[in-house]
Formats: C-alpha cells, sequence, structure tokens
C-alpha cells in the first residue's frame, strides 16, 4: 500500500464538503420555492369558482334548469287552497258587468274565477277576484296582502287536475290607475293573479281606495286523489 499524502487528503475533504454543502442549499432552495408557490395559490382568491349543490347522499349535484310544463287544457276552477292563510274556498264564475267592470263575487265567503280569461294552468293569466272584507267581518282574501313570494296556492279543476303556484310578489295598486293589462294580459306563462280590495277605507264611499294583487306562477300539477 503506497503513501498517502496529508495534504492531497485535507484538499479532497474540503471539496467533498463544499459540493455537499452546496447540493443542500440547492435542495433547500427547491423546497422553499415549491412552498412559496403552493402558499401562493391556496391564498389565491377565485371568483370564478362555481360551487355544485350536493343531493342528500352528498354526491354532486349539476345545477339544472327546471323543465317547463306545458300549458293545460281549459277547466273550470272548482276550489282554490293558500295554506300559508287557512283558506280553502269554492269557486263560482265572473263575467263582466253592463259597464265592462269585471263582476265580484256574490258573498264575502267564497271566491270568483274570471271565466273571459284563462283558466288556471292555461297559457295566459287566470285571475281569481275575492272580497277582503264587509260590515259582518272578514271575507275570504282578507289576509290577501300578507303573502310572501315562495307561498303555495293550489287550484282544483273540473277534470280532476290540481293546479300549484307559486307566488312570485304581492302589489297594491290605486284603484284610479288599476293596471288592467298587467293583472289580466298574458306574461307567456301560466300565470295566476289574485285580487282583492285593499289600501285606505273611503267612509263616505264605502269603499277602498287600492287593490291587492297578488302574483304567481305554475310550478306543477297532480292528480286529485278524489
Amino acid at each position: 500500500m503506497g503513501e498517502v499524502n496529508p495534504a492531497t487528503t485535507s484538499v479532497d475533504r474540503r471539496r467533498h464538503s463544499l459540493r455537499h454543502r452546496w447540493w443542500w442549499f440547492v435542495a433547500l432552495a427547491a423546497l422553499l420555492v415549491a412552498a412559496g408557490i403552493f402558499a401562493g395559490l391556496g391564498a389565491s382568491k377565485q371568483p370564478n369558482t362555481v360551487v355544485l349543490a350536493r343531493s342528500p347522499s352528498g354526491s354532486k349535484a349539476r345545477a339544472s334548469a327546471a323543465p317547463k310544463l306545458a300549458p293545460l287544457k281549459r277547466s273550470r276552477p272548482t276550489e282554490l287552497t293558500i295554506p300559508a292563510l287557512s283558506v280553502a274556498t269554492s269557486l263560482e264564475t265572473l263575467g263582466l258587468q253592463a259597464d265592462h267592470q269585471v263582476m265580484v263575487p256574490t258573498t264575502v265567503h267564497i271566491a270568483g274565477w274570471y271565466i273571459d280569461g284563462p283558466a288556471p294552468g292555461q297559457m295566459g293569466s287566470a285571475v281569481i277576484l275575492g272580497h277582503v272584507d264587509s260590515l259582518r267581518g272578514p271575507g275570504i282574501f282578507f289576509g290577501l296582502k300578507t303573502l310572501k313570494a315562495g307561498d303555495v296556492i293550489r287550484v282544483a279543476l273540473a277534470d280532476g287536475e290540481v293546479t300549484r303556484f307559486v307566488v312570485t310578489k304581492v302589489v297594491e295598486y290605486p284603484k284610479a290607475t288599476f293596471p288592467d293589462q298587467l293583472v289580466y294580459g298574458t306574461h307567456g306563462t301560466e300565470s295566476l293573479q289574485l285580487v282583492t280590495c285593499g289600501g285606505a277605507f273611503d267612509r263616505a264611499t264605502g269603499h277602498y281606495l287600492a287593490n291587492i294583487v297578488v302574483y304567481s306562477h305554475l310550478v306543477g300539477t297532480s292528480r286529485s286523489k278524489t
């Protein structure tokens, strides 16, 4: 075995130590850069992110528009129910008076359907009217102005169909500027408007000065169990 030069061995050790430290610094720098990148991604805002709804089972559900309902065939409405108001009433038919004003129900306890317009579930605006009150007390539509968007209205038809509408808004209109076309005209969908009196009461004439109109649209149908 030959003799080892101490000077050469010391230099080699220093070179090995420097190479080892250099690779350690490179590795550390790489880790710091990577950590910075991932930290930046985690802190970045994502305004375009779409959060999907989850079904009760926890699986992702795709957002989809509700299917459009086909208009129903014309059938006379026979009963109106408004669960939020505990209202359940049979329906009479209302035409036009000699002055071309829509008739009003013959009693405060029963609402009436405007027969010259669409039936509930048909394309266009079906309209049902009812009294708010009388000298003897509240009428069938006394609480109509308290309905809120999302409340349900059901109308049973003579052919066994039961239509289900959802309230979209409740509006008070002065009778002097009542928007006939808006209430009775078509909205390009199957709509139902409920109408009663409201606003201030004029004791001199014995009439209210405004009308309350509840707007709703068809969301479903079912068959009567009877």
